[in-house]
């Protein structure tokens, strides 16, 4: 039985065709492949196609130039060995990548005058992406051929370039040896102290400390303190000058993320006996800055919670924090759930002034969005519709501020018009207005058969739309 896989991006089309391993199964493995076709839109309008050499030479030459774009450090062919059906190599601009692939087969026939000249294309970094991707999906894909796998090989350290020369890599350490050793010579003549340990009469009659936190001066049994102390020694007294977080919708992705960051850390942690309790701060990018304990339970079980583990630790003589922080009370119970409360009740918008500010409409475009019931079906209109709103974003697309990948969920209309959409993390619903989609979104008939889209915004400024239920058979 012959069947097609396909593996479709914005610019790249992978197609595979073959003889299903099980003729009464469609989805079985291929068992033997007949044809592998890559079309390359708006790099060529030649199609590139070969059998099973041409797939591997493809999947090899691929899997190679993206790990030499990826690491920085240049992978040599070996010396000596016959040019590969498919090759790539960098172009003489930046953003370039020539695709270089053999008209003809190999070996005897490689001086032969009559022989066709290889095929050169010119390739974006977005459109190699795409390519890279493609094969990705072909490689994840059990269903297909299962015994193709990535090779990936490591390259000798030489090859890589110091980023400093040796004399200035060497010189901390000659001087660091230098210095020990005057240092060890000079405390040969320096006599051991004496010593004779004494306890004073009050420390000797107190009763025995309740704080068990390095920096805490002692505290009796029964006696409250003005000021809770940090569990983890440090206290929030850099964040007391911070301006505060008002914002209720940044408060709420804030109030979400953390909540479901501390209740993935503690899943496995053991249960206390009873709740415990801490006052924290975050910024706005979701970074606990610090935090305090509340109860006296919640100091002696603190090493028992992702607390320690996840607070960010400022180096010393630090200066005090002068970002927007947002203060939570966070409550771990016996039963194991996590519950998180601000502080203080978030600042709720002027009703008069939200139909005229750009502002709320970019937060009322980014709200949660309803179920999805009447879906697009039709995978060949999920495509488009996939091609469509990448290149209607990457129209608008400037440079983020992001430091993390900004994750969103985008509803489109089966006309193509974008209803809605929202954030998926944190970071996301803080930078929603640096993207194009605020722009992109119109009113629409909200009857319309509809469909949800991944859109993410990486790091590196990479743009990535997938269909959020993933790609159709």
């Amino acid at each position: 039985m012959t069947v097609q896989r396909q593996y479709t991006l914005p610019h790249c089309n992978l197609v595979l065709e073959g003889l299903s391993a099980d003729a009464n199964d469609p989805l079985s493995p291929l068992a033997v492949l007949m044809n592998a076709e890559c079309h390359l839109p708006g790099a060529t309008d030649a199609t590139l196609a070969g059998g099973r050499e041409f797939l591997d030479s493809l999947v090899t030459a691929v899997s190679r130039y993206g790990q030499q774009l990826l690491s920085g450090v240049p992978h040599p062919r070996t010396t000596g060995s016959a040019p590969p059906m498919v090759e790539i190599k960098p172009g003489d601009l930046p953003y370039h990548h020539h695709l270089i692939v053999q008209q003809q087969p190999l070996g005897d026939r490689v001086n032969d005058v009559n022989a066709l000249p290889p095929l050169d294309i010119q390739l974006t970094t977005v459109q190699f992406y795409d390519l890279m991707e493609a094969v990705d999906q072909l490689l994840a894909d059990t269903q297909t051929l299962p015994d193709m796998k990535a090779q990936f090989q490591a390259v000798s350290r030489r090859l890589v370039r110091p980023t400093e020369p040796m004399t200035k890599r060497a010189a901390p350490a000659a001087l660091g040896a230098a210095a020990l050793a005057a240092a060890g010579l000079a405390l040969f003549f320096v006599p051991p102290p004496e010593f004779e340990p004494t306890r004073p009469e009050s420390e000797a009659s107190a009763p025995a400390a309740a704080s068990a936190v390095p920096g805490e001066p002692p505290r009796a049994d029964g006696e409250e303190t003005s000021e809770a102390v940090a569990a983890n020694g440090d206290d929030l007294d850099r964040l007391e000058g911070a301006p505060a977080i008002t914002d209720a919708a940044t408060i709420a992705l804030l109030q979400s993320d953390v909540t479901q960051r501390l209740q993935e850390a503690w899943a496995d942690a053991p249960r206390p006996s009873g709740d415990l309790a801490y006052r924290m701060a975050v910024s706005e990018d979701s970074d606990i800055l610090g935090y305090q304990y509340e109860n006296d339970l919640a100091l002696e079980e603190v090493d028992n919670t992702p607390l320690p583990e996840l607070t960010f630790v400022p180096v010393a003589g630090a200066e005090p924090v002068r970002e927007r922080v947002a203060q939570f009370v966070a409550t771990f119970t016996p039963d194991g759930e996590v519950r998180l409360e601000p502080t203080e009740a978030p600042a709720e918008t002027d009703a008069s002034e939200a139909d005229t500010s750009e502002a709320d409409t970019s937060e009322a475009d980014a709200a949660e969005l309803p179920a999805l019931e009447d879906k697009v079906t039709d995978g060949d209109r999920i495509r488009e519709l996939n091609s469509d709103l990448y290149d209607s974003i990457l129209a608008e697309l400037e440079p983020l501020s992001a430091n993390e990948d900004l994750r969103f969920r985008v509803r489109l209309t089966e006309t193509g018009e974008v209803v809605g959409y929202e954030p998926v993390n944190a970071a996301a619903g803080l930078l929603a207005n640096e993207t194009p989609l605020p722009n992109l979104v119109t009113a629409a008939d909200s009857t319309a058969n509809q469909a949800d889209f991944q859109v993410v915004f990486t790091e590196s400024g990479v743009l990535e739309v997938n269909p959020w239920d993933g790609w159709p058979q």
